[in-house]
């Protein structure tokens, strides 16, 4: 399924944050919007996150692999993915093969490991975006 919302060469990158810690998640949209990306919403758990991105439609997930509640980042992940065709880009600081293998499996954009590092989220959402034009 292909995502509609996909951003025009003149606007930003809607942009839906699924962290569970409020701080990050926080910095993570100062920082975001430093870049000149839109925040379109911030959830802390799988089912939020599934229910917000079929209501807000980003352009692209920035989606932490531990999330709040019993079902993980890839669980929403793959949800989204197979609802709306939204794809994600993992955040996360733990970066062991296995959870790297089953992320994997839901096609990310990007994996950006925390802490966040401004010059690393540009060139994750950059890709993004050009995917994003060359699924149109």
């Amino acid at each position: 399924m292909k995502n509609d919302s996909a951003p025009s060469a003149n606007q930003p990158l809607r942009i839906l944050i699924v962290e569970d810690e409020s701080l990050a998640a926080m910095a993570l949209e100062e920082v975001l919007g430093m870049l000149g990306f839109t925040v379109v919403g911030t959830e802390d758990n799988a089912a939020d996150a599934i229910e917000a991105a079929e209501r807000l439609r980003p352009d692209v997930i920035m989606m932490d692999i531990r999330l709040r509640g019993q079902r993980d980042g890839i669980d929403a992940a793959a949800a989204i993915r197979s609802r709306t065709g939204i794809r994600c880009i993992f955040t996360s600081a733990f970066g062991d093969p296995e959870t790297r293998h089953r992320a994997a499996d839901c096609h990310p954009l990007a994996f950006v490991r925390k802490p966040y590092v401004p010059a690393e989220l540009q060139r994750a959402l950059d890709q993004a975006a050009a995917m994003s034009k060359t699924d149109e």
